[in-house]
């Protein structure tokens, strides 16, 4: 993926992309969505500037989008509050080839 670091510089993205590349450049391959919000904002300092309902659309389609499950936290697992959201890998594939056709010209 192409980073965006200029402040007025949309990026091509769909937010499913978004949370797609957040998740992938995870440790675990799973976050919780503050730390989707967190990578979006590091990679993509558009968003630190646009209309607050970014971190809306994020968390529906973290919620309605088959792409992406739910995990429950462990017990033991580090203190936090919220579920875990991954990748379905049904839908892996299909995230990259979006993610691939998605480049900046």
């Amino acid at each position: 993926y192409d980073s965006c670091h200029d402040i007025n510089c949309k990026p091509p993205y769909s937010f499913p992309s978004l949370i797609f590349m957040a998740i992938e450049n995870s440790s675990r391959k799973m976050l919780p969505v503050k730390d989707i919000y967190t990578w979006v904002l590091e990679h993509f300092p558009y968003f630190k500037s646009a209309p607050t309902g970014w971190k809306n659309s994020v968390r529906h389609n973290l919620s309605l989008n088959k792409c992406f499950k739910k995990v429950d936290r462990e017990k033991g697992q580090a203190v936090g509050k919220g579920s875990l959201w991954c990748v379905d890998q049904e839908y892996r594939p299909n995230l990259l080839q979006t993610l691939k056709k998605t480049s900046y010209m």
